[in-house]
């Protein structure tokens, strides 16, 4: 009876030694392909991220998110408003209602610039009072995810909200009192 020598080339040991190079050397050129992918950003394209930021900057959004995906720009931009909203419950200083006020302003800023498209329709005759009739606005969603982000955020923060709605009455209170 022949032994059985376990250092022989089997035909299962030599398919699995071909294996194994075949797939070591097709890791070793997608090693080289990423290293060749990887360049350093041109100047261009720097002047284009920082044209984008200086019209970000214009809107009112922060150009901290100029480069971004949409997605990734709505992160940093919730991550922001829930930074401003927590430092606001430890807190309530001026200092931080400004914060949460400015990251607010952002975040509706940029959902509408990205999630909204408002068309605003002129409508014919005069009203009761002899003034033309106010336009009908029309908003319309483009992204249904994204709208149910923005529903469950602005849910999160309502009680943050309702504050800043009392703070805004008792500041229209107090200009009421200095006007009269």
């Amino acid at each position: 009876m022949n032994s059985i020598d376990p250092t022989s080339n089997g035909l299962y040991y030599n398919a699995t030694q071909a294996a194994a190079n075949q797939a070591a050397a097709q890791a070793m050129a997608q090693k080289a392909e990423k290293e060749k992918s990887v360049k350093k950003p041109a100047f261009s394209s720097m002047v284009n991220k920082r044209q984008e930021a200086n019209i970000l900057a214009s809107q009112g959004l922060p150009p901290e998110i100029a480069g971004l995906s949409q997605e990734d720009a709505l992160v940093w931009l919730k991550d922001r408003l829930d930074e401003a909203g927590d430092a606001l419950s430890d807190n309530p200083s001026g200092q931080n209602l400004d914060n949460y006020k400015k990251a607010v302003s952002q975040f509706i800023k940029y959902m509408q610039k990205e999630n909204f498209v408002l068309e605003e329709h002129k409508r014919a005759g005069r009203a009761r009072n002899g003034k033309k009739k106010d336009p009908v606005v029309l908003v319309q969603t483009i992204d249904k995810k994204l709208e149910q982000l923005n529903y469950d955020i602005w849910y999160n923060h309502l009680d943050k909200l309702k504050l800043l709605e009392k703070i805004h009455e008792i500041n229209g209170l107090v200009v009421d009192l200095t006007a009269v």
